[in-house]
């Protein structure tokens, strides 16, 4: 347990430390003025701290309504997962246009930027994450056992309906 709150607390700093990035690049492309790293902090922190709880609660409630409420993956979750994006962009644009001195269509592009880059690199970090994965099976898988003359590989036995009795032996392969 507490390992598992130790890794949500370092996300959370992850979240924190790459977000402020991607809100100054956000900043940039909706040619804003650009702010430090340490005058954007409490802006994004700020943010954050009125945004995640609000879709965390809009999420649990929501799925107290699904037909399993132990589901991770019920409709009104995911329905609520969409809604708590719409409300964080709409709540993050708010705030950047007030915070900012722009306009709330410089606030809606900044959090639109920020959104979308922060699901880029989501999707960026999640197929990393599946290659190193996947590298690590490949190197500890067993190796492959070869069967005896004419009896058919393990993987292939499956293909063929007929119980083992009545299967015909494959011919020797000539080199």
């Amino acid at each position: 347990m507490l390992l598992f709150i130790l890794a949500i607390l370092g996300g959370l700093l992850f979240l924190v430390g790459v977000g402020t990035f991607l809100f100054q690049a956000g900043c940039a492309l909706a040619d804003v003025p650009d702010r430090g790293y340490f005058r954007a902090l409490p802006l994004y922190s700020a943010t954050l701290v009125v945004c995640l709880p609000l879709a965390a609660v809009l999420i649990w409630f929501a799925g107290r309504y699904d037909a399993d409420p132990n589901d991770w993956f019920g409709s009104w979750r995911i329905v609520a997962a969409v809604g708590s994006v719409f409300l964080t962009w709409g709540l993050s644009a708010g705030i950047y246009a007030l915070f900012l001195a722009a306009s709330l269509r410089k606030g809606l592009l900044i959090a639109a930027l920020e959104l979308l880059l922060m699901a880029l690199l989501a999707a960026l970090a999640a197929a990393l994450i599946l290659v190193v994965l996947a590298i690590v099976q490949i190197n500890t898988r067993p190796p492959l056992q070869k069967g005896a003359k004419g009896e058919r590989p393990a993987f292939a036995s499956w293909l063929d309906p007929r119980p083992a009795s009545e299967r015909q032996p494959l011919a020797p392969v000539q080199p």
